[in-house]
């Protein structure tokens, strides 16, 4: 049967798209057909295979584009109509779109479509070079506009932004921008009597022009000239008679889905407290560093051309001027300018197409900030802890800031200012903790496709960004996303689906880890390119060796590999997993073990915590790591080391130890990141660059797990069966912790009696079941 024949096939069998598996042999006869990659390339009975998707969404749509020297455009798109029963619109746009039917916004999400690796394009040329074959996808939209829609004419009208697809100023590894500005569209409008027409996206009905907004960046901000502002411009009755026509373009080369997660939304709004005022400038401080929109007013609304800008810190020099350094802004200062006019007194001004993040706004010319517009990824928070220690709570609560600030297109981002990259370290290490802390499951499910999508469909090899914007990381505790967030998902949500979906980028992961061992050892990444191991130890001094934590990962996720082929029934090859992962312990252990002393590599930044939580060491090594940690008082490590060191002594029933090391009040430590006057966590110990990286937050998690005590029973995945069984720490007297999840909440309650006995009280309800440590 031929492809076009197979085309129709499947067309009858879904109208909106298709998913094959075909012999990697025809992947280019495929493609030539419209079909893209859906992951890693992978062998059945001796054959090799791979995954194919096809939409059938926009095959009457043409790709409208736009002058590339104008970053945001005014689209609109006119016809008539008579007597609609029923409409349905599915659109999308390149970067950002806004969009309206008759001069009503169609939807409240924002920054739509989210980031992902859209299309095809060169990255050998970056600063390090990646020849990797990518998957590809862009989402799409569906509405019903029925209600929006009048007899006569109508126009839909889309207000588009560079975004990440078309943003031309990132300097940051000479990334190039996918293309330029983008619009495709499908109204399929159902008469009274049952036809079915389709309007879509066409030169020959749609024109456009430059935007108000004049430039916009995602780095470096937006410049708004409110002159250029008509309230009416995406009404049926505005005159377009001088606008222009578009040009059009071969559609991309990916796969149009479907949105199945929020777009992001305003998630709440801050009011600035003004700190003073010097040589014209306005200081402000929003008490937080926060992520989203500041709007700004004229302070005469009735005169024209009012320039204000504003500027963005978070850490203040003595001098009350930034510390770029914590922002990025040393190398790419975001700026905002608003040139405004009664004209667009309507109208709230604030940036459209990017966000900014910081706690402190510096504001210049004759106007206010009037505040501040949370926008980002709208997770709902299920987990809450609160205890009788500061330092617990402010942990808790600055993860919580720090992880809602990190979160745009479903992507968790390292920082939401300087480079806002979805990296696959820190989005792995924070999973298991973001998942307790809120509803996970639509976002992470679209950040594991990116995850995919950016792994070599040939050789396994996992960007150290998904969606991938360059970055650097380490093939281990990065590249390994591939295999822990499916895997933690599974753990929380008990949704085999994804590990179904997942079990070839696992297995063409662990195939990669194998091709760059030396030695038995996982040794290097790609050529010329980053090998991390762990990262920001005190003052960023790594000394735990690479080779060390990267083999950590490889043997963890084999071993994953293994129990997800159980769990599929794929019992062969969780033998061969089982195997590697042995064969690979056993050259771990003769490298780094010392047969003196018990301990690995000295028990150096927390190795020692990396072997136990792999089964190793004996005895000795258990009390090397409690003694030497009881010993220093602070943390030491890097982290995967902190995450690491804080599990294993809870495992070892040292919850005294964990705690006091949480709440030491050293240099390295969560209460000097306190001190600092701040509610976000820091990407150092010291502070010296970020402060607001979640990833320290990890941490969080054994909140709920081990001071708390809410366990999975016997480790089944979810929560329908748990075990309360708080740890024991006698310097905490009381906390309060609930717990929502898809099978029902949870509430556990710690009080110590006067005579010092600790009291546990819970209540569950709905599908839980809950068995009882310590009652």
């Amino acid at each position: 049967m031929d492809i076009e024949t197979i085309i129709n096939e499947l067309k009858k069998q879904d109208p909106r798209e298709a998913h094959i598996t075909a012999p990697l042999a025809l992947l280019h006869e495929y493609e030539q057909a419209g079909f893209s990659t859906d992951g890693a390339v992978f062998e059945e009975n001796g054959e090799r295979l791979v995954n194919l998707q096809k939409s059938f969404v926009f095959d009457n749509a043409e790709a409208l584009v736009f002058d590339p020297q104008d970053p945001a455009v005014l689209t609109r798109s006119a016809f008539r109509i008579q007597g609609c029963a029923h409409a349905v619109l599915r659109i999308t746009a390149l970067g950002y779109f806004i969009a309206y039917l008759n001069g009503k916004r169609i939807t409240d999400g924002e920054l739509m479509p989210p980031k992902t690796d859209y299309e095809p394009r060169d990255l050998t040329n970056v600063n390090f070079p990646i020849f990797d074959t990518l998957s590809h996808r862009i989402y799409y939209y569906e509405y019903d506009v029925t209600s929006l829609l009048r007899n006569g004419y109508n126009a839909l009208c889309a207000h588009i932004g560079a975004g990440w697809y078309a943003d031309a100023k990132n300097p940051a590894e000479r990334m190039p921008k996918w293309g330029n500005n983008m619009l495709l569209f499908s109204l399929l409008i159902t008469d009274t009597n049952g036809k079915v027409t389709e309007i879509s996206s066409s030169p020959s009905n749609t024109v456009w022009q430059k935007s108000w907004v004049r430039d916009t960046s995602l780095y470096y901000g937006e410049y708004h000239d409110y002159t250029f502002y008509d309230a009416a411009w995406n009404t049926p009755e505005y005159d377009d008679s001088e606008w222009k026509r578009p040009n059009t373009r071969p559609a991309p080369q990916s796969f149009f889905q479907l949105a199945d997660f929020p777009a992001d939304a305003a998630c709440g709004e801050i009011i600035p407290k003004e700190i003073h005022r010097r040589d014209g400038h306005v200081l402000y401080d929003l008490g937080e560093i926060a992520s989203g929109w500041p709007v700004v007013e004229s302070n005469d609304k009735n005169r024209p051309n009012v320039r204000i800008i504003l500027r963005f810190g978070d850490v203040l020099n003595e001098d009350g001027s930034f510390a770029l350094r914590h922002t990025g802004g040393d190398w790419r200062e975001q700026t905002d300018c608003f040139l405004l006019s009664p004209a667009a007194n309507d109208i709230s001004a604030h940036p459209l197409f990017t966000w900014n993040a910081s706690r402190y706004m510096e504001l210049t010319g004759n106007g206010r900030l009037v505040k501040f517009i949370k926008v980002h990824t709208p997770l709902k928070q299920t987990g809450f802890f609160e205890s009788d220690n500061e330092t617990l709570n402010w942990l808790f609560k600055a993860y919580v800031n720090t992880q809602t600030a990190n979160f745009h297109g479903c992507i968790p981002s390292d920082c939401p200012h300087r480079e806002r990259l979805g990296y696959t370290g820190d989005g792995q290490l924070c999973s298991a903790a973001a998942m307790r802390v809120f509803d996970m499951r639509a976002a992470y499910r679209k950040w594991m496709r990116d995850i995919r999508d950016c792994q070599d469909i040939y050789n396994g090899h996992v960007q150290h960004t998904a969606p991938f914007y360059g970055g650097g990381g380490g093939p281990g505790g990065w590249g390994g996303a591939a295999v822990i967030v499916p895997w933690r998902y599974y753990e929380a949500y008990n949704d085999l689906t994804v590990l179904r979906e997942s079990y070839h980028s696992m297995q063409a992961y662990i195939r990669y880890m194998m091709d760059h061992c030396e030695n038995g050892l996982v040794t290097h990444g790609e050529k010329g390119g980053w090998c991390l191991g762990d990262w920001c130890p005190p003052n960023n001094d790594v000394q735990i060796p690479a080779p060390f934590v990267n083999t950590y990962f490889l043997i963890k996720c084999a071993d994953i590999v293994k129990k997800t082929s159980l769990l599929l029934n794929r019992k062969e090859e969780a033998a061969y997993y089982d195997i590697l992962a042995k064969s690979v312990t056993s050259v771990f252990v003769r490298t780094y073990y010392d047969e003196d002393i018990g301990s690995f590599c000295g028990g150096i930044q927390g190795a020692d915590a990396f072997a136990i939580d792999l089964g190793l060491g004996d005895e000795r090594t258990r009390r090397n790591l409690i003694n030497k940690y009881s010993a220093l008082g602070e943390f030491d490590t890097g982290i995967f080391g902190t995450d690491l060191l804080i599990r294993t002594l809870f495992q070892l029933n040292e919850g005294s130890l964990a705690f006091r090391l949480l709440t030491n009040e050293s240099e390295n430590s969560f209460y000097n990141m306190k001190r600092g006057d701040t509610n976000t966590l820091w990407e150092n110990w010291d502070g010296c660059d970020s402060r607001c990286h979640p990833m320290f937050g990890a941490v969080v998690e054994y909140l709920f797990s081990e001071i708390a005590g809410i366990k999975r029973y016997n480790g089944a995945p979810g929560y329908g069966d748990i075990e309360i069984r708080p740890a024991d720490i006698p310097e905490l007297k009381e906390l309060h912790c609930t717990f929502r999840v898809p099978e029902g909440f949870v509430s556990v309650d710690v009080t110590t009696s006067p005579d010092g006995e600790k009291i546990v009280r819970y209540t569950a309800d709905g599908e839980i079941t809950v068995h009882c440590g310590n009652e």
